[in-house]
């Protein structure tokens, strides 16, 4: 089914007519900066705090649900990649033939089944990536959330691992 283009036709590439029109440009969300810097500074403590809190709750909770799924967190010798304000998470799925595992050829499938399923079903989304022949969940470190957010997302996460060593993943056709 083809797009109707509302603009007027154009010898311009199709980027270009896709990005060059914004539409209705709306100003009144730089009216509430001054309101919103005064809230981060006031009532949370201000940027370094924020910075801070937020590293320390994705830190613990990529420990927690590491923990919950036993599997690990990535991270090197040095301990730089859990030094920021997210943690990626190894799921506990793996490429094989054996019961439970999930062939090669399946991974992508796999992927964005977990990715539809979560937010079909739980209405949430976790970037779901597939590296170096596992699974990974990149979670975010952010003011607005706690350690229980983090529970929930393991269990989740779990609940979503152990379907699709089931095979529930078959089901539906590759989104690509």
């Amino acid at each position: 089914q083809k797009i109707n283009n509302p603009l007027p036709p154009s010898d311009k590439s199709k980027f270009i007519e896709q990005f060059e029109f914004v539409g209705t440009i709306d100003n009144t969300p730089y009216l509430c900066i001054p309101d919103a810097l005064k809230f981060r500074k006031e009532v949370c403590g201000g940027e370094e705090k924020i910075m801070q809190y937020c590293a320390n709750v994705v830190k613990q909770g990529g420990i927690n649900v590491a923990n919950a799924l036993e599997t690990e967190v990535l991270d090197n010798k040095e301990g730089n990649l859990t030094k920021c304000c997210f943690a990626n998470v190894r799921l506990p799925l793996q490429i094989g033939t054996a019961q439970g595992d999930v062939r090669e050829e399946n991974a992508a499938t796999v992927t964005q089944w977990l990715t539809k399923t979560m937010v079909e079903k739980h209405h949430t989304f976790m970037a779901i990536i597939f590296y170096a022949g596992s699974w990974w969940v990149r979670l975010s470190g952010q003011i607005y959330l706690e350690a229980k957010d983090f529970k929930w997302a393991g269990e989740v996460l779990k609940e979503l691992c152990e379907r699709v060593q089931k095979g529930d993943y078959r089901q539906t056709q590759p989104l690509l």
